[in-house]
């Protein structure tokens, strides 16, 4: 069975904007609906059938359409990274010369601290480094009872 024409309008809304609940107000009339109302009949929306398989058909074409995969992603991390480690290689330098102040100039603009730890903690995530850690630990309880005299 096919989408409705507003089924259809807002899984294109919920792929563009990722959020159901301005999705749906944007396909559907809202103008006299509580908030809560909009949010519960947008997860319902979501989670039928042909409207999540239209949304996943929507997303894949989106991501292939894109080029952009986790290989590209973490490439684009990569490099954040690469670029702070030479800032602060040449913010360690006592002599410059021009073109590598140039260059720390460029890199202060491009690149700031948290940009560096975001994309190392984006790195981390991607990879799975994130994982808690297993561990084994072993308690022996003893109780003691204490004699009333």
């Amino acid at each position: 069975m096919g989408l409705t024409v507003k089924q259809e309008k807002f899984a294109n809304l919920y792929v563009e904007l990722g959020n159901a609940s301005e999705a749906y107000r944007q396909a559907y009339d809202c103008s006299k609906t509580k908030d809560e109302v909009v949010w519960v009949k947008a997860s319902e929306l979501l989670s039928s059938g042909n409207v999540s398989v239209r949304v996943e058909q929507l997303q894949k074409e989106l991501k292939e359409s894109s080029k952009i995969d986790r290989e590209w992603i973490l490439e684009q991390h990569l490099e954040i990274v690469n670029w702070y480690k030479e800032l602060k290689e040449l913010a360690r330098k006592k002599d410059l010369t021009p073109s590598e102040t140039k260059r720390i100039y460029m890199l202060k603009d491009l690149i700031k601290g948290s940009d560096y730890r975001g994309s190392l903690d984006s790195i981390t995530k991607m990879l799975g480094f994130n994982a808690p850690e297993e561990s084994n630990v072993k308690q022996t309880i003893e109780i003691v009872e204490k004699s009333r005299e």
